[in-house]
This record gives structure tokens, sequence and C-alpha cells, in this order.
């Protein structure tokens, strides 16, 4: 089942559209991205062939990911997670639920002794910051559950899935993207 990213909150129409096509059996793409002329640069970190939008090519932002739970969570991890954070955590290997934890509780500030936040960037909005802390904290719960059995695998891999794209429009939305 495909996953509706939001990258950007940006509310322009799409001038250029990122399609990477699959190598895999019974998936022609792995995603489309669509980004307008002032976010064209978000595509610097996302492979596949680049065109003009034919018409409608989408709202800017918008991603429709058709890869695994694991290729859409190393997505995550490697081209949103590190960069956002600045912090690179230990490798947990395939422990998803620890790799969230971890990202979640460094944004939360206990990785600092006393109650300070990470430092941000002044332009950011510490609301949004805030959101994307809970997000971040609904998905490691949910990759928590799923591991223990909680959950079953089909619905949990959703329920994380979900989470982190809530935190990843959160997270644009504090930047201004």
């Amino acid at each position: 089942m495909p996953l509706l990213r939001q990258i950007t909150t940006c509310t322009e129409p799409a001038t250029l559209v990122v399609v990477r096509t699959s190598r895999r059996r019974g998936r022609a793409v792995d995603y489309q991205m669509a980004l307008c002329r002032r976010h064209r640069w978000l595509a610097d970190r996302w492979g596949g062939r680049r065109s003009t939008p034919e018409s409608s090519g989408g709202r800017c932002g918008t991603v429709v990911d058709h890869r695994t739970y694991s290729e859409v969570i190393r997505s995550h991890y490697e081209q949103w997670l590190i960069p956002m954070t600045g912090y690179v955590t230990e490798d947990h290997g395939d422990d998803v639920a620890a790799a969230l934890r971890a990202a979640h509780d460094w944004l939360a500030g206990e990785h600092v002794d006393g109650p300070q936040r990470p430092l941000v960037p002044p332009a950011r909005s510490l609301m949004p910051l805030d959101g994307v802390r809970v997000a971040l904290d609904q998905a490691a719960r949910a990759a928590e559950a799923l591991a223990v059995g909680l959950m079953e695998e089909h619905h949990g891999q959703g329920q994380v899935l979900a989470a982190l794209s809530v935190a990843e429009t959160l997270d644009a939305l504090g930047r201004g993207a």
C-alpha cells in the first residue's frame, strides 16, 4: 500500500516531478515526488528521473512512496531524522524501535543534563518541534509494541509510518519549507 508523505507545507503547484522506477517484480515505481521551483533543492537527496509535469503535477512536497516498510524507515532515518537532529545514533541494526526512541530522546533533550532543549535554529518554531517530538514518540511506541507482538505486523507498520509522516510534515512546517 502506498504511503503519502508531505516533505514541505508549501501550497505551490509542482514544477518538477521525480520518479524512481523500481527494480522489484510487481512494483513499477518506488516513489514519486512533486516539488515547486523554490523547493527543487530537496530533490538533490532523492534519486530518480526528473521531469516537468505535463498537467497538474500535484502540490509541492507530496511524495507517494511505494517502497517496503524497511526501505521507507531507512529513508526517513537517512534523509530526514539524521539531518534534522544533526545526531547520528549508534547503530541499532534492524531495531526500528530503538532507533526511533533514540531520535525522540535526542529531540526531547534527554541527551543533556537538565531541562534544556536541543539547540534549534532561531527560525524554527518550538510548537512544530514539540509536535515532531510527540509524533516521533508515537512512532517509537508503535514500533516498540510491534516488536513485542502487541500489534499485527501490517497494522503496526502502518501506525509507525503514519506517525513518521506526521512528524516529517510538522518538521517541514517548523522549517518554513
